[in-house]
């Protein structure tokens, strides 16, 4: 497996492909979801990597509050060697910071995104004009953990609901959604 973590895609039995983002991009190209110059390209790249940091900072929160990283706080420590009561205090500190991160991870790139969507030359309904690109899958995909945990936080930012929206009704990611399997990740 290389880089030893998942996702992988795998390709005639031959290829095998890490990283999400590599992943998502190659697929994207493949199947007519990237844009058809290179300004759609690029656009869609700062789009997706903005997207990017918002879940790689919520990944490393949600799977801290939910317990799948509270023992790594550095490899030079002997978690033996900490009094219980400043192990607790330390995952606090953790979280918390985690949390901060996230929330200014969030709040930086959200309303960028918005404002994107606000500024469409003649109101088109995707990131890139009138056809679903990669930007607004990622979009859909990388804000519903969030969305899900505090919809509410998103009421300030109509267009990114709305595109959400949209996304979600697409026939093919509506197919796709109503038979997926529910998953906190």
């Amino acid at each position: 497996m290389p880089s030893c973590c998942l996702p992988i895609l795998e390709i005639d039995k031959k290829h095998r492909i890490p990283e999400t983002m590599a992943i998502a991009r190659f697929l994207a190209r493949e199947y007519g979801f990237y844009g058809r110059n290179n300004m759609d390209k690029f656009r869609n790249d700062y789009i997706c990597d903005s997207l990017y940091d918002v879940m790689h900072a919520y990944m490393r929160y949600f799977h801290t509050k939910n317990g799948h990283f509270r023992n790594e706080f550095s490899p030079f420590m002997d978690p033996g060697k900490i009094h219980p009561h400043g192990m607790e205090m330390m995952k606090r500190n953790q979280y918390d910071e985690l949390h901060q991160i996230y929330m200014c991870t969030l709040l930086r790139v959200v309303p960028f995104l918005e404002r994107t969507l606000r500024t469409r030359v003649g109101a088109k309904p995707f990131f890139l004009g009138d056809e679903l690109m990669l930007a607004d899958i990622m979009c859909y995909c990388f804000l519903e953990g969030p969305y899900i945990e505090n919809n509410a936080m998103f009421n300030k930012f109509p267009e990114i609901v709305a595109l959400r929206k949209r996304v979600s009704t697409h026939p093919k990611i509506s197919s796709y959604l109503s038979s997926r399997c529910g998953s906190l990740w």
